[in-house]
């Protein structure tokens, strides 16, 4: 055992042990790089559906009440989360008819799938990342201006992920895109 690598195995030689430790390196690395990558998913996830889901979850308690079994509130608030996607992308399919046609019309819906998908879940960012400063801080420059970037930064990402003045569509939803398509045309 050497003295300046307290931890190499006896016998191990210098090569040897540099290998060991670069390897185990490499392995952590790549570790917390994949945790991180599915931690940015399950965020991306929350900030897309998490609003919809909610809003899904209220509507079925109002339907059913609470003391409806969760199993069944459940299922309700999913085909209502995915009956609000549907109207997402039946606006969208509008919004892309209403431009082929050269109708200014289209801005309209385009302000509502605005408002709805990615200025609504923008606030709440806005809010939460307001929320890690103390009370006695929320008033400070800082905490302005990272806020509003969040809000910026995070409205603009999710924008960016609807693309609504494109024609694509997750292929669950074709079927609503597509109607508002062709009544918009």
């Amino acid at each position: 055992m050497d003295w300046n690598n307290p931890d190499a195995y006896p016998g191990e030689t210098e090569e040897e042990y540099n290998a060991r430790k670069d390897e185990e390196s490499q392995a952590a690395t790549g570790l917390l790089s994949a945790i991180l990558k599915f931690l940015l998913l399950v965020l991306k996830l929350a900030v897309i559906f998490g609003g919809f889901i909610y809003a899904g979850f209220l509507l079925s308690q109002k339907l059913w009440g609470e003391e409806t079994d969760k199993f069944k509130i459940w299922g309700f608030a999913l085909l209502f989360t995915y009956l609000i996607f549907c109207l997402v992308y039946f606006l969208k399919g509008t919004i892309i008819g209403l431009r082929r046609s050269n109708r200014k019309l289209w801005i309209l819906p385009w302000t509502i799938c605005v408002i709805l998908c990615c200025i609504l879940p923008a606030f709440i960012i806005k809010s939460m990342v307001t929320g890690m400063f103390a009370v006695t801080e929320r008033e400070s420059i800082w905490c302005i201006g990272i806020s509003w970037g969040a809000f910026v930064f995070s409205a603009l990402y999710i924008y960016g992920i609807y693309q609504f003045k494109t024609p694509t569509t997750p292929n669950i939803l074709k079927w609503s895109y597509t109607l508002g398509l062709k009544i918009s045309l």
